[in-house]
């Protein structure tokens, strides 16, 4: 009987010790897999998109002075790659803000039309927004007053207007810092 209670107790401590190794080696991987986690996360490279680089663009819709409001909001899309030290920091086909800063609808008595927009921002890559500066785009249209007058001002002048597809390249406002993998 001494002997059936001594089998038990080393099988009671074997599984103790069997348990313990278990959660050693569950420890033990669990800790490197959050190094694995941790090494690939401070893997992460920063670079500096320079004040000044232009960011080359064309406009994806047109956009007239009678069919626009001030404060509108109109797309732009980049129209190459932008790469910093061998990385893409703002892809081609990516949308950038501008917004309506003048319009003016065509009217009677030859009233020319007029427009202008102004382009803000795009998205990096890490969703950073990178401010630009002068992509300002501005038509103004035909005044026709000396053909209404002949005609009892009925002649309207010509819209402004900016076709679809028009390019510009505004540049970096300043340097912006982005987070490439």
């Amino acid at each position: 009987m001494i002997l059936c209670y001594q089998n038990i107790i080393n099988s009671s401590i074997n599984f103790y010790n069997m348990k313990k190794i278990y959660f050693s080696v569950r420890h033990i991987t669990m800790a490197l897999f959050l190094l694995a986690i941790g090494s690939t996360t401070s893997m992460a490279e920063n670079v500096v998109l320079k004040a000044g680089t232009p960011i080359p663009m064309q406009l994806v819709n047109t956009v007239t002075g009678k069919n626009s409001a001030i404060g509108q909001v109109i797309d732009f899309r980049v129209t190459n790659d932008i790469v910093v030290d061998g990385k893409t920091v703002i892809p081609a086909g990516s949308i950038a803000k501008a917004q309506v800063t003048r319009a003016k609808k065509n009217g009677i008595f030859g009233q020319n039309g007029e427009i202008q927009v102004n382009i803000n921002s795009v998205m990096a890559t890490d969703n950073t927004q990178v401010v630009l500066s002068g992509g300002t785009l501005n038509d103004e249209g035909k005044n026709k007053l000396v053909l209404s007058l002949f005609l009892c001002w009925l002649i309207k002048g010509e819209a402004g207007e900016i076709p679809a597809g028009m390019a510009c390249s505004p540049i970096v406002a300043g340097n912006t810092t982005i987070n490439v993998n």
